[in-house]
């Protein structure tokens, strides 16, 4: 059945206040407990099967002490005939998941959430997916697409930008460059954000958000300024679903059929080797 406009607003209106409400939640950060799971995905990029598969497979509703992890949802190669890019539906069906599971379903700002937001034009296959984007709103929703993009809009600016945990891994969409970070203002996830902070490669959100390319010795300065061990990202392709950026940094796809995630046991400690082969294939699971 179709999604009716008011439907559609009603559930993301209500996962940007769940998003809010977290208790698991500390200004930007979300800190996970010590025990229990937590499943952490990639970029999915509107990868319906994938998403698909981490959430049946993770089966919250029985598992009440497993957390999942989401970024980067939309922007997809859905495209139809006419330019129209329908991700929201993706968006949606997470946003969903975040209302029937408030305190286990968690997200991370991504850089295509703040392209969308601020209407910049990414290009893909020498498209603008912003415009697609808005093309299939207007498609599905006709004259209350506006009203449909702004409760989308506001849902983006309610995620989080970090999951932290006691066992010392640190999740974020991205890092700054080596250039950014010496400078990097760390209270950005200790307090509330102004407009400021995500103002186009000044703003300490959008560096975070947006940075590729930063090297291992970058990696350590951010992990210690912060007191973790490890990082995971996204952000950055990876055509075999992960790479290993030094010792600290791990960056995972899951936006493609090589795509991965990352059950995680929040009472274990982790070295990279031991994170590493916890990587988990979505070919590999059958749902």
């Amino acid at each position: 059945m179709p999604i009716s406009s008011d439907h559609a607003i009603e559930v993301f209106n209500n996962a940007t206040e769940e998003n809010g409400l977290c208790p698991l939640r500390q200004n930007q950060v979300i800190y996970l407990p010590g025990e229990g799971e937590v499943w952490v995905t990639g970029d999915i990029h509107d990868h319906r099967r994938n998403l698909d598969k981490a959430i049946r497979s993770s089966d919250l509703g029985n598992n009440p002490k497993r957390h999942i992890i989401l970024q980067e949802l939309i922007h997809g190669d859905r495209i139809d005939a006419n330019g129209c890019d329908g991700s929201w539906e993706t968006l949606y069906r997470a946003a969903e998941l975040k209302c029937d599971h408030p305190n286990q379903v968690h997200f991370l700002l991504s850089n295509h959430d703040l392209a969308q937001i601020h209407g910049e034009g990414i290009m893909k296959g020498g498209m603008s997916v912003c415009e697609a984007f808005n093309a299939g709103l207007k498609r599905d929703f006709g004259d209350r697409s506006t009203t449909v993009s702004v409760a989308i809009s506001e849902f983006m600016l309610s995620l989080p930008l970090a999951i932290r945990t006691g066992n010392n891994l640190f999740m974020c969409h991205s890092l700054p460059t080596d250039a950014e970070v010496p400078n990097f203002d760390y209270s950005v996830f200790d307090r509330s954000l102004t407009g400021a902070d995500y103002r186009r490669r000044t703003g300490p959100v959008y560096q975070l958000i947006w940075g590729r390319n930063y090297s291992p010795n970058a990696v350590d300065q951010f992990a210690d300024t912060l007191g973790v061990g490890i990082i995971i990202t996204g952000h950055q392709p990876q055509d075999t679903g992960f790479a290993m950026n030094g010792t600290r940094n791990l960056i995972i796809a899951s936006d493609h059929n090589q795509g991965v995630f990352i059950p995680v046991d929040l009472s274990q400690d982790y070295d990279m080797p031991k994170l590493v082969r916890q990587l988990k294939k979505y070919a590999a699971v059958a749902v």
